[in-house]
């Protein structure tokens, strides 16, 4: 099977069938450790739109500080953005209605993690449409990779599946493997 932890340290189990009396004696491993390695896991950006359903212009933002001048600078329109998205298990994102971060002004200030959040989502945040001046794209402490850089990953769906003569999923390349080993004919591993 898959490793039981999608970030982070986890367990790799199967199940072993076995034949012959030399199998009981020296059955092969049914749990190896893994390492959880989903995209999501070390990936943190937000995506703003213009519009309130996820429409209108819109701009991606990677880990960062981003003031109202960064913000225009690449491109979006201060006080005008109706909707959000965050992608990443551990990523967060702080929106604030001043574009100094709320530093010279008291305004409002609202959190966001993984998820989608249409004009209805930014008030029930505590935020407001159309006055998100500046924000911060950050990892939080939960992440198991606290060395981010300013570049996303994309997550590819539907990779095949790899099993190896040994029985283990290598579906997850990065995955812990060890080797059943010395067990040939005797040993029918089926994954879980």
């Amino acid at each position: 099977g898959r490793c039981s932890s999608e970030c982070g340290a986890g367990t790799q189990t199967r199940k072993v069938l076995c034949s012959g009396p030399k199998c009981l004696a020296d059955r092969p491993a049914t749990e190896q450790p893994c390492q959880g390695d989903n995209p999501a896991c070390t990936q943190c950006m937000t995506r703003v739109y213009g519009g309130p359903k996820f429409d209108g212009w819109s701009l991606d933002f990677a880990v960062g500080e981003y003031s109202v001048a960064d913000m225009e600078a690449m491109g979006a329109k201060c006080d005008d953005i109706s909707s959000l998205k965050v992608v990443g298990h551990f990523c967060e994102v702080t929106a604030y209605e001043y574009g100094d971060f709320n530093v010279q002004h008291q305004g409002w200030s609202a959190k966001f993690t993984e998820g989608e959040y249409d004009r209805a989502g930014l008030y029930k945040a505590g935020a407001k449409d159309n006055d998100i001046s500046s924000m911060k794209v950050y990892m939080t402490s939960g992440s198991s990779n606290q060395t981010i850089s300013g570049t996303t990953a994309r997550i590819s769906k539907g990779l095949p599946k790899i099993v190896a003569p040994d029985g283990w999923d290598r579906s997850r390349p990065r995955s812990a493997a060890v080797a059943a080993g010395g067990m040939v004919a005797v040993v029918m591993a089926v994954l879980a």
